[in-house]
């Protein structure tokens, strides 16, 4: 058995340092100057891709997940055109530079997030993507048939104008038939503050699944000169915790907790006021679009929650007075 106060001894010591550094010296000044050259040459690239390399990891780092993304990143989003992870103040998303809309977008809800702040009058592109991205803006839409939907709502960030103004860009919109946007989904999104005036915090990911929908004027796959693909399906998965004024950590999310999680038609014709109907299981999403929820969250608990099917009784909603949130 090693002594503990032993260390064994350093395979290259000061001597040894200084023989190898003098020997490499010696060695390349007996080249020729047209060896030295090369030599040089090589040792300026090397230098070179090492420089690179530490400037693309420093740089280009995937950003920190923090509250708004506690239940993970569900495609393992990063520097990927089509998954590029977007870590925002009110919200996080994976946006999909082919489709001009997110992948997803995930944010907490409290009741600290709820107010009255006003909503924007404007849509605006997203300045803070790569400049040679697909950068969507509010015309696009324009003529469409289609909403512009929130994934976030603004009603969601409506404690002061700068959380309700930042929702109104366009990496967190996605093209809605208006019956979905202004009537279930609204609705959902009514139904879900309700219950953070309960005394619960949401944990909440949405997104868009599929090709293809029908809108006022009828079926379309693209919009915006093709630059903005029409979902065939809107999901949303929410995890309800009750509040108990403790910071945002994964040990508040258990197993009881209820799951709510819905994928509704894109489609002008079939959706109308009531939401509760296009309930499922978050697996039944997962295995649609190949996300993965809860990979914050242990694998047995996350297990769980992929399988919960909510069936608390939601009343029948009342039509909405606003068009949209």
């Amino acid at each position: 058995m090693p002594r503990r106060g032993n260390a064994p001894d350093d395979p290259f010591n000061r001597q040894d340092v200084d023989n190898l550094v003098n020997s490499a010296i010696s060695g390349f000044f007996r080249l020729n100057p047209q060896q030295q050259m090369i030599v040089g040459i090589v040792a300026l690239l090397v230098c070179f891709g090492i420089a690179i390399y530490i400037y693309r990891h420093q740089s280009h780092a995937t950003p920190a997940l923090d509250a708004n993304a506690l239940l993970g990143n569900p495609s393992n989003a990063g520097s990927d055109r089509d998954d590029y992870l977007m870590v925002k103040p009110y919200f996080t998303l994976s946006y999909n530079n082919s489709r001009g809309e997110p992948n997803w977008v995930s944010w907490r809800v409290a009741e600290s997030d709820l107010g009255s702040a006003p909503r924007k009058q404007t849509f605006d592109p997203d300045d803070t993507l790569p400049t040679d991205f697909n950068i969507v803006r509010t015309g696009q839409y324009s003529g469409s048939g289609f909403d512009r939907g929130h994934m976030c709502p603004h009603s969601d960030r409506a404690a002061s104008e700068e959380m309700s103004y930042a929702t109104f860009v366009m990496t967190n919109i996605i093209p809605q038939a208006p019956n979905v946007n202004r009537k279930a989904w609204a609705q959902l999104e009514v139904y879900s503050r309700h219950l953070v005036k309960k005394h619960n915090r949401l944990y909440v990911m949405s997104g868009p699944i599929g090709l293809g929908g029908t809108g006022s004027k009828g079926y379309r796959e693209l919009i915006g000169g093709g630059r903005v693909t029409v979902p065939a399906e809107c999901w949303k998965v929410i995890v309800v915790v009750p509040e108990n004024g403790a910071a945002d950590t994964v040990s508040s999310i258990n197993a009881s907790d209820r799951v709510i999680a819905v994928d509704m038609p894109n489609d002008e014709t079939q959706v109308g006021e009531i939401w509760d109907k296009y309930r499922c299981r978050p697996i039944n999403i997962e295995q649609k679009t190949g996300l993965h929820f809860f990979t914050a969250l242990p694998p047995a608990l996350a297990a769980q929650l992929d399988q919960k099917l909510d069936d608390e009784f939601v009343p029948e909603p009342r039509p909405l007075t606003h068009e949209r949130d």
